[in-house]
């Protein structure tokens, strides 16, 4: 399979080693070590696409090409020898994907270049990294601020509509296919408390206040890669959700990816909470790039935008629990419950602290702005 992957690419060399990587939830990806006729090494990621997940791999592969030659040309326009981007490979025939075929059915692979020198971490604590982490994403959708939004598709239709995923609950709660709707009565409630909030970033998409932007929809620190010498971010991989959207989103979802003190299944629910100190450095990492180029609306609903983030992931994991544990994967019979109480009670912590999150989020925006200023809405 991997010699005729390569065959495909025409990437020349002889194949001295391969590894499986197994972090990544999505997609099966292989490092592969070249040895070319200089004897030098050579490495590239071979990655197969998750067609269950993305049923349009060309559709997706657009996207990614598309977003990664913009960002490769805005990297080289500000003289940026620092950081880098996903270099997609093509064939000489200018192809981005491989089909082979197994038991009737395409399987779909791409390679990317390695990034030398770089690390990755599932999660962290440390406030440096996870200042990074804020900044690289920050740094993405800064270099892609004036991206053509005509040229960028959904690959997943939805995804961050947070009011439409709150009507589907209700929806599903009125079947109750499984008979669980009564399990989870307190969460329902409590979601259902809270059913003005779900609209407030989606009513407003797409207009002066709340622009369309290329949203990476994935903004967890594992999905950046670090330079290994000092620290600094490298660049932003697992382009696969990359789609039209709020800056929210992927801030929001930065923030609560990144300062939560407890896994998402954590079932002793005193252990959950948002770590301030971590809450601040994304904050700041974010600000230092994406500052001048935020509306008034994107400022004013930041905070909010991490409760409202929580609680889209709460509604999905609460609706799949009543629908039978369809979509995430599950470890027992009430995993997604057990998830859903996590993120009701990360939103309750939230709450707490929001004044004060709202507060440090304009403390932040000052120092990066450097002084008051009228901003773009």
């Amino acid at each position: 399979m991997i010699e005729e992957i390569l065959a495909f690419f025409n990437i020349e060399g002889q194949l001295c080693n391969y590894e499986v990587v197994n972090s990544g939830n999505i997609n099966r990806t292989f490092i592969i070590t070249m040895k070319t006729k200089s004897q030098e090494e050579k490495k590239y990621f071979i990655q197969k696409v998750n067609t269950n997940v993305f049923p349009e791999p060309y559709k997706l592969m657009k996207n990614i090409e598309n977003v990664t030659a913009f960002l490769e040309k805005q990297r080289q326009r500000e003289g940026d020898n620092k950081h880098r981007v996903l270099t997609v490979i093509k064939n000489p025939a200018g192809q981005s994907l491989c089909f082979l075929e197994n038991n009737g059915e395409r399987d779909y692979y791409r390679v990317y270049e390695y990034i030398e020198n770089s690390v990755s971490y599932d999660c962290s604590t440390d406030s440096q990294i996870v200042f990074n982490t804020g900044r690289a994403f920050g740094n993405f959708q800064k270099l892609l601020r004036n991206y053509p939004m005509g040229n960028l598709s959904e690959t997943i239709e939805n995804f961050h509509a947070t009011d439409k995923r709150f009507r589907q609950l209700l929806d599903d709660i009125k079947l109750d296919l499984v008979g669980r709707v009564m399990t989870a009565a307190p969460e329902i409630v409590f979601l259902l408390k809270r059913e003005n909030l779900y609209s407030q970033i989606t009513s407003e998409l797409g207009t002066e206040g709340i622009p369309l932007r290329v949203t990476h929809n994935d903004t967890k620190v594992n999905n950046v890669l670090m330079n290994k010498d000092d620290g600094d971010f490298l660049a932003v991989i697992d382009l696969d959700t990359v789609m039209p959207g709020s800056m929210l989103f992927d801030y929001g979802d930065g923030v609560r990816s990144t300062s939560a003190n407890s896994k998402e299944d954590e079932v002793d629910l005193s252990k959950v909470s948002i770590n301030i100190d971590l809450f601040k450095s994304y904050t700041d990492g974010y600000l230092s790039e994406m500052a001048p180029y935020l509306t008034k609306t994107e400022l004013s609903l930041m905070g909010e935008s991490i409760r409202i983030i929580t609680l889209e992931l709460a509604i999905r994991f609460l609706n799949d629990y009543i629908n039978g544990d369809t979509y995430f994967k599950v470890n027992y019979a009430n995993h997604n419950l057990d998830r859903a109480r996590n993120q009701i009670a990360l939103v309750i912590d939230i709450e707490h602290k929001l004044e004060y999150m709202n507060s440090y989020i304009q403390e932040s925006y000052q120092k990066y702005m450097g002084h008051p200023r009228k901003l773009e809405q």
